[in-house]
């Protein structure tokens, strides 16, 4: 809302009128006291939100750390968004297996 001097000066001379001097001051620091107690609320309720945000962004870091330190030694398995939307989840690959040794030097010019 913006209001020019111009605007807050007929306001204020309106007030006046209809009021009279004698009621003005009373209801200007009424108004005053209201406009504190909604600032307050919501700075309270600002606050509150900020703690809630704060608390969820501390846990899901705890959450994020307990996995990448893999506390329950179970390998990690990475989520895939497929393409139609799917959530898939990929195994651990397996360990490749060599084939068997190739002999020794010596075997070999026997």
């Amino acid at each position: 809302m913006d209001l020019g001097f111009s605007e807050l000066m007929f306001i204020f001379i309106l007030a006046l009128i209809v009021l009279g001097p004698r009621r003005l001051p009373e209801l200007a620091r009424q108004l005053g006291r209201i406009m504190a107690e909604i600032k307050r609320a919501s700075n309270d309720f600002q606050s509150q939100v900020q703690d809630e945000i704060r608390q969820l962004e501390l846990e899901e870091a705890a959450n994020n750390l307990h996995q990448s330190i893999n506390l329950n030694d179970e390998p990690a398995v990475p989520t895939i968004l497929a393409p139609e939307g799917v959530v898939v989840r990929d195994s651990a690959p397996a360990p490749v297996k060599s084939e068997e040794t190739p002999p020794s030097h010596q075997e070999q010019s026997a």
